[in-house]
């Protein structure tokens, strides 16, 4: 269970990354900054768990 739910954070992680490497508008920037910060703590906190 905790592989397939890291797995599914790598995976909006990467997502996130790439959709805030797109030119888009400051707050849409603000937010996927806050959502990449977000994804890298869950990881890191099961990391730690695991």
């Amino acid at each position: 269970m905790a592989r397939i739910n890291r797995r599914e954070l790598e995976r909006k992680l990467e997502q996130a990354r790439r959709l805030a490497a797109e030119p888009t508008d400051p707050l849409t920037r603000e937010r996927l900054a806050e959502l990449v910060e977000e994804l890298e703590f869950q990881l890191q906190e099961q990391r730690k768990v695991a």
